[in-house]
């Protein structure tokens, strides 16, 4: 929808604060969210103290990392640093970063409580708010579609929070709202969260970092082609994540099936995630065509590259999840480090200078290099067993 309201330049410059403010959210959950869902039995008799706590410590941190991207803007942008420039811009930053990271931990709980749909519920609210301000507001708004986005996003999250206070109230009687910093339960949930948001961090951390640097180190415009062409990939993408995810889940609770488990996990992956690709390569133009001419002239070969990262993929989120079960995070986080410094450092060099079938290409083949090595550790760790 912004693609057809607004000029690319604009909705470059949106897509790379939004990221920035999925980045500092990142950040600031430092692994509180996923700790939550560990200890909440524990924890049931005082379930107010645990997620006024939890949220009061995302909320600092949120609020913190806003703040430090913001003078990074200042001083290091000159095309993000639009949110500092413009005052309500800045407020909306600060503002949809606390939020986003608050909704996290709302959706953390309600995993926990065993109720995803009130997160299905929250998500859909959003959308449509992040859809609907626009439309409605985008002929009073002239040119400035990045802030108009911007606004949405910030209302957005503050309706999804809002519901995210009624849920819970409903589905635990017993939990008050409140600022809430209990300094022993703050440090076991660091504590346990830390080391697997370490790893998350070189996961969804690269692919973030992207479209600040694109839209900094190229141009906003770029940026929105880029955007574009990753977020119609990730659609692909989110099959190995889930497949990782549930290996994950399996391997933990039953080691000694854990080769057994990784096959399926491989398998299910590709089964899934490869019709999927190809699917993407033949409507590729059609599906980009829908935002604009200029999309598909511009990303069409660079989405048909992107999407064959589904084969490396799989194989490192097969890794990660084995790492994961083994709470062998060391050798992980490293791998997922080198590899995504790696990848974006490649990508934005190849696309400087070819454009963006080449940062796409640059992706894929780091993902292999990747994968190669991920591929050889499985099969040692296989034989082990």
């Amino acid at each position: 929808m912004a693609a057809r309201l607004f000029p690319p330049s604009e909705v470059g410059l949106a897509s790379g604060v939004v990221a920035a403010m999925m980045l500092c959210v990142q950040l600031a959950l430092v692994g509180v969210g996923s700790a939550l869902i560990s200890v909440l039995a524990a924890y049931r008799q005082r379930v107010s103290l645990l997620i006024n706590t939890a949220g009061t410590s995302v909320v600092g941190l949120s609020m913190v990392a806003a703040l430090l991207f913001l003078l990074l803007a200042r001083s290091a942008f000159h095309e993000l640093d639009i949110v500092v420039g413009v005052p309500i811009l800045a407020v909306a930053f600060v503002a949809m970063t606390i939020l986003g990271a608050v909704n996290v931990v709302f959706d953390n709980v309600s995993i926990a409580i065993r109720r995803g749909d009130q997160v299905l519920t929250r998500n859909v609210l959003f959308g449509l708010v992040t859809i609907g301000v626009p439309l409605t507001l985008a002929s009073s708004m002239g040119g400035r579609g990045s802030w108009l986005i911007l606004i949405a996003w910030t209302l957005a999250g503050l309706v999804a929070c809002s519901v995210g206070v009624v849920q819970l109230r409903r589905s635990l009687p017993e939990y008050r709202p409140a600022i809430v910093i209990d300094r022993p339960l703050t440090s076991e949930l660091i504590r346990i969260g830390l080391p697997n948001w370490a790893l998350t961090m070189t996961e969804r951390g690269p692919a973030l970092l992207m479209p600040i640097l694109v839209t900094e180190l190229i141009s906003p415009t770029v940026n929105a082609y880029w955007y574009a062409v990753w977020m119609m990939a990730w659609v692909v993408m989110i099959i190995p994540v889930s497949a990782g995810q549930t290996l994950f889940a399996e391997a933990a609770r039953d080691p000694a099936n854990a080769v057994r488990a990784t096959r399926h996990g491989i398998a299910t992956s590709l089964g899934l995630g490869v019709p999927a690709a190809i699917a993407v390569v033949i409507f590729a133009n059609v599906a980009l065509s829908l935002m604009g001419a200029r999309y598909a002239a511009a990303g069409d070969l660079a989405l048909r590259i992107l999407v064959v990262t589904v084969l490396p993929f799989t194989v490192i989120q097969a890794y990660f999840a084995i790492c994961r079960a083994r709470r062998q995070l060391g050798e992980a986080v490293a791998v997922g480090t080198i590899s995504g410094i790696a990848a974006v450092a490649a990508a934005l060099v190849a696309g400087s200078i070819a454009g963006l079938a080449a940062m796409a290409t640059a992706w894929v083949v780091v993902q292999s290099v990747t994968a190669a090595f991920c591929g050889l550790r499985l099969l040692s760790a296989a034989r082990r067993l």
